[in-house]
């Protein structure tokens, strides 16, 4: 423990020239034989003087080495509670040099876009949809739909957070997710240009996509269930020869960057480099997404995915459409043309699909000209799914750069959403009405990674349909899907007459049904009925200026 400190003797007297003297400083020989009790008293008297003397030298050190006094009368000072100063994420210096802290109501965008829009100015309504993808005015419709929602209740205005504060302005959080979908940023650069928390954006987002993948999907991606319904989905491959079809369909992937460790291997496919979820998706002539799933492991390919969509296995099991009728040509025995009505509904797909009649690809190896013709023509109309994938990657960036949230189940409610907006803004556009010319959207081309005269090259070749189809439908790198070493037969069999005049689409194999139909599109092509459709944009334009 160290020296020790002095201890003041005991029974110290002061004689009369202030000289200390030990009283009974003479200790006598007879103490040498005391008793054992009296030794013992005075050892304990020694330490308990030693103990106290540390005690009292201690607590004055200490408080020397604290540079505090020793004072009997000082005042013990309150505990007074620390209090935060300003929370915010923009700040600008006051006139005392303080920080001040910027509310979201001050912020660009607040400003920009909803306190003073300049409603006036073309530019302002085209860099706006630039920006966050939709016009002005339908974003101020959508913004309606959020206010009577119950999914934001706790941002409508007059509500406050826990410690009374206002909340966030509802139409500046819609503004965050718009973009957030629309150019992929991050939260913490829609924080810094919103002046709102990172926190509060990332949570109202999470809310948005709930809404977006349950409300606005169930509002605007309809599966077709009428025969009504039906027939306007069919308008344009009526016209183009392909009676009875409803829709394409196809595969696409996109890529989720944060996909956990023990879901990887499932998640890693063939045509992508990183992780990546598969959607199915169906579509019309028109673009508008009639159906489509959740997302399931890049790794699966078509004909397992397509198991979990409940449109196609319901045209495939008879549940959905079995009664729409439609009409193909044929040859009887004396060689005439007819007619005979079929009941049910069938889709434009490619080779990686199940061998159905309600899924019909086009041919992949034969050498008759009718069939190739068949095919070309096929397969150009069924660039209208490939080009809905492109205008959705192309307008939600998100989805072309890949999705930074770590749950599946979030991914897939961000496809669905974004599923939902592409459909809301066909409306807004006026191309969801019956069209003839697949109308080009601003965001096909570079935008979306899809080139737009990949359409026009299958056309060409109708005229000519010997030539090598040389072609990628598969994203797998090109090849060459004609057979040059089949012998030049026309495998087209002439339909027995003895049939029944309906037939049911569902109890015919696909190469039966596949052939009807281009028995069927042979005559209508020879008659000069197939029909491109193609939209009079001239006169749309002249009803548009009157």
């Amino acid at each position: 423990m160290g020296n020790k400190l002095p201890t003041p003797p005991l029974h110290s007297t002061h004689d009369e020239n202030g000289e200390e003297a030990a009283s009974n400083s003479s200790v006598s020989t007879d103490s040498e034989d005391s008793s054992t009790d009296s030794s013992d008293d005075e050892v304990d008297l020694e330490a308990e003087g030693e103990e106290a003397s540390l005690l009292t030298n201690g607590s004055a050190y200490y408080n020397m080495f604290l540079g505090l006094e020793e004072e009997e009368d000082e005042c013990v000072k309150p505990n007074v509670k620390k209090r935060r100063g300003a929370k915010g994420v923009v700040y600008y210096r006051g006139e005392q040099g303080q920080p001040v802290v910027v509310p979201p109501t001050r912020s660009v965008w607040y400003g920009m876009y909803v306190e003073h829009p300049q409603l006036d100015s073309p530019r302002f309504h085209k860099r706006f949809r630039r920006r966050f993808r939709m016009p002005y005015q339908a974003y101020k419709d959508h913004l309606e739909e959020l206010k009577e929602s119950p999914h934001f209740e706790r941002w409508k205005e007059g509500k406050t957070d826990c410690v009374g504060r206002p909340a966030a302005p509802l139409a500046l959080l819609l503004l965050t997710a718009l973009r957030y979908l629309g150019r992929g940023w991050t939260f913490d650069d829609l924080s810094e240009a919103t002046a709102i928390s990172e926190e509060v954006i990332r949570v109202f987002f999470h809310r948005y996509i709930e809404f977006g993948s349950t409300t606005l999907f169930q509002k605007y991606v309809l599966v077709p269930t009428t025969l009504e319904h039906a027939n306007q989905q069919g308008n344009e491959y009526t016209m183009a020869g392909l009676a009875g079809a409803v829709g394409s369909m196809d595969a696409t992937h996109v890529l989720c960057h944060k996909v956990k460790h023990k879901l990887r291997q499932s998640h890693l496919g063939f045509k992508l480099n990183g992780t990546a979820r598969t959607y199915n998706l169906v579509c019309n002539h028109r673009r508008r997404i009639l159906s489509t799933t959740t997302g399931h492991p890049a790794r699966w390919n078509d004909k397992t995915i397509v198991k979990f969509d409940s449109f196609v296995m319901g045209l495939h099991n008879g549940d959905n459409l079995a009664d729409v009728p439609f009409e193909l040509y044929e040859y009887n025995e004396r060689q005439e043309v007819t007619k005979r009505e079929y009941r049910g509904a069938w889709l434009l797909t490619d080779n990686g699909y199940h061998k159905w009649s309600t899924t019909v690809p086009p041919y992949k190896s034969t050498s008759s000209r009718r069939e190739i013709r068949f095919s070309e023509w096929l397969e150009s109309m069924r660039k209208d799914v490939e080009c809905t994938f492109g205008i959705l990657k192309g307008r939600w960036r998100i989805l072309k750069t890949g999705i930074t949230i770590q749950s599946i189940a979030d991914a897939d409610k961000i496809w669905k959403t974004c599923c939902a907006l592409h459909n809301m803004l066909l409306e807004v556009d006026g191309l969801d009405e019956k069209w003839q010319d697949g109308v080009p959207s601003h965001w096909e081309g570079d935008g979306g990674n899809h080139d737009a005269t990949d359409v026009r090259f299958a056309i060409s070749r109708i005229n000519n349909p010997g030539t090598d189809r040389i072609y990628d439908s598969s994203a797998m790198g090109p090849g060459n899907d004609r057979d040059t070493d089949v012998p030049p037969v026309d495998s087209i069999q002439m339909l027995p007459h003895r049939q029944p005049a309906i037939n049911s689409l569902r109890a015919l194999t696909l190469e039966e049904f596949r052939n009807r139909l281009v028995v069927h599109f042979d005559i209508a092509f020879k008659k000069r009925e197939v029909v491109r459709p193609i939209r009079n944009r001239r006169q749309q334009r002249l009803d548009n200026n009157h």
